[in-house]
């Protein structure tokens, strides 16, 4: 596997850790958490809005010491620390203060799923459809999923357009290598509309993982749903 490393990553988690430290010292009002989710949510939003720098050896950090140094690209960091501090504390999740992960990273003998993707159009307008609910099913019961941030159902937004995402929860195994077919169903409802259901079957092989880390290229693309208005006939049904 290739060693690539974004040297972004350890400044900006180094510098909102200190923000916060600092904020939190002073007592001031407008932060009201500074737990670890708060902080990780913080740093993603610098890390999303700041260019990388990616390096794969000692020499390209070597290489970009004299950009991490740059007064510029500091005062940067600090201003989108900030935002995104009032930002994260501003709009709290039911998760913010929650131990997320349902597994420890030791290892262990898993059925391990891809990540699901998909996205919900109307039938007629072709525009994505807000304010869907999407189920996933495994086996015909509720999935569940990784962590408590993956919702099950997940809604879609604006914001979004239609899109969305699962991240289900591996499957305990007996042994290393055994192959087993899992079927999972996405049932979508949405106001005004007709209910809708996709199913696909998934043969999975079980493996021994020693961490529950998300791999984003590890992941199945569902077919585009379409949704149609109540009283709506849908032609592409027989």
């Amino acid at each position: 596997m290739l060693n690539v490393h974004n040297i972004m990553e350890e400044q900006v988690a180094a510098r909102v850790n200190e923000l916060y430290d600092q904020v939190t010292d002073k007592i001031s009002a407008w932060i009201t958490c500074d737990c670890e989710n708060c902080r990780l949510d913080t740093i993603n939003y610098v890390l999303n809005r700041i260019p990388p720098r990616y390096v794969v050896s000692g020499r390209g950090v070597t290489h970009n010491s004299s950009l991490l140094k740059d007064s510029q690209l500091a005062a940067d960091i600090d201003k989108l620390a900030i935002e995104g501090m009032r930002l994260v504390n501003a709009a709290k999740r039911p998760y913010h203060n929650a131990n997320t992960k349902k597994f420890p990273d030791t290892p262990r003998c898993l059925f391990v799923f891809p990540t699901f993707a998909g996205n919900i159009f109307d039938g007629q307008t072709f525009e994505p459809v807000t304010n869907a609910s999407i189920l996933l099913l495994l086996n015909g019961n509720k999935a569940s999923m990784m962590d408590i941030t993956w919702p099950n159902p997940s809604n879609t937004y604006a914001s979004t357009e239609g899109s969305f995402t699962f991240w289900a929860e591996p499957q305990s195994a007996e042994k290393e290598g055994i192959s087993k077919n899992f079927t999972f169903t996405i049932d979508v409802t949405a106001p005004d509309y007709q209910e809708t259901s996709y199913s696909i079957t998934l043969p999975v092989v079980s493996k021994i993982i020693d961490r529950t880390q998300l791999d984003s290229t590890f992941s199945v693309k569902i077919k585009d749903i379409f949704l149609f208005k109540n009283g709506v006939k849908n032609e592409q049904e027989i």
